[in-house]
C-alpha cells in the first residue's frame, strides 16, 4: 500500500518502493506528484540515485520525518494521524482544543 494515502493500488507499476535497504515504504505515484509535488521521472528527479529511487521520507520531504510541519501540501496519513492524536491528548489533559 501507498504510506501516503494507505491505498492498496491495483496496478504495482504505479507504485515506487524506496530502494534505501533500512525503509520499506512505498509510495503511488500519483500522491507523489499531485500530493507534494514530487518528480517521479527517473531522468530528471533528484529522487533517482545511481539508477535508484529514494522515497520522500528517506529524503527527509514527506511530513512523516519531520517533527512538524508548515509545508503547503496535504500531509500523509501518518502524520494526520500523529497530530491529531497529540491534539486529543492536549485536549484530555487541559479541557481546552488547539
Amino acid at each position: 500500500y501507498c504510506h501516503f494515502c494507505q491505498h492498496v493500488k491495483v496496478r504495482a507499476s504505479g507504485m515506487l518502493a524506496c530502494c534505501n535497504k533500512d525503509c520499506t515504504r512505498r509510495f503511488c505515484e500519483h500522491c507523489l506528484s499531485k500530493s507534494i509535488g514530487d518528480d517521479v521521472n527517473p531522468q530528471t528527479s533528484p529522487a533517482w540515485i545511481g539508477g535508484q529511487w529514494h522515497c520522500p521520507v528517506c529524503r527527509k520531504l514527506c511530513c512523516c520525518a519531520l517533527g512538524e510541519c508548515d509545508k503547503n501540501h496535504r500531509h500523509c496519513k501518518a502524520y494526520r494521524y500523529r497530530v491529531r492524536r497529540a491534539e486529543q491528548q492536549a485536549f484530555k489533559r487541559t479541557g481546552v482544543t488547539g
